[in-house]
């Protein structure tokens, strides 16, 4: 299966403030109808 070639920027492009009490991550994955998807994971920072 052929997915696609998403380009994300790395700088911080949110209308909210950056926490340090969080780590934030640019995740892709594609779905079961062979979407390419991307997405925001936020996870606390230790």
């Amino acid at each position: 299966m052929k997915t696609e070639e998403l380009k994300m920027v790395s700088e911080w492009d949110k209308t909210f403030p950056k926490s340090e009490k969080v780590e934030h991550k640019k995740i892709t994955f594609v779905n079961r109808y062979g979407i390419t998807l991307a997405a925001d994971m936020y996870t606390p920072n230790k």
